[in-house]
């Protein structure tokens, strides 16, 4: 049973990332980390668009628990792909959304944190079997060519 929700869950992971296709402007998060603590392990996939959305997916304990993520970017601002900054402004840089479990228990996780100046999200998780502070979730930027 655990080998089929594992499968499905991948199925399903794959999918979905390979379904949220970006366009010009969009900027990329990627991250798999390890589980520490009361934080289980997590894999993340997310984009900010230039008009300050955010949507995506995180994953959690082992990938069991696949969420769809929607939030913002506070308030809405301008995002630029390679290195232009979002402002001096720290609101500018705060960001806040749930992601909402596929199937299963249909569990809803907050997830709030900043977007720093060199781009990478600093995130915090809470909901039913997670609690994170402070994941350091990487700016993804592809290899030239």
């Amino acid at each position: 049973m655990h080998k089929l929700l594992a499968a499905t869950a991948l199925v399903l992971s794959t999918t979905l990332a390979v379904a949220q296709k970006t366009v010009p402007g969009d900027r990329v998060y990627v991250l798999h980390s390890e589980a520490q603590g009361s934080c289980p392990s997590l894999n993340w996939h997310l984009v900010a668009s230039p008009d300050g959305v955010l949507t995506g997916m995180v994953t959690w304990d082992n990938r069991k628990v696949v969420a769809m993520f929607t939030g913002t970017i506070m308030p809405l601002v301008q995002v630029e792909r390679f290195g232009k900054r979002l402002g001096d402004d720290p609101q500018s840089r705060t960001f806040q959304g749930v992601a909402t479990e596929v199937g299963g228990q249909t569990r809803v996780a907050s997830i709030s944190g900043t977007i720093e100046q060199n781009g990478w999200l600093i995130a915090n998780v809470d909901g039913p079997g997670v609690a994170c502070r402070n994941i350091k979730v990487p700016l993804f930027v592809p290899t030239p060519g």
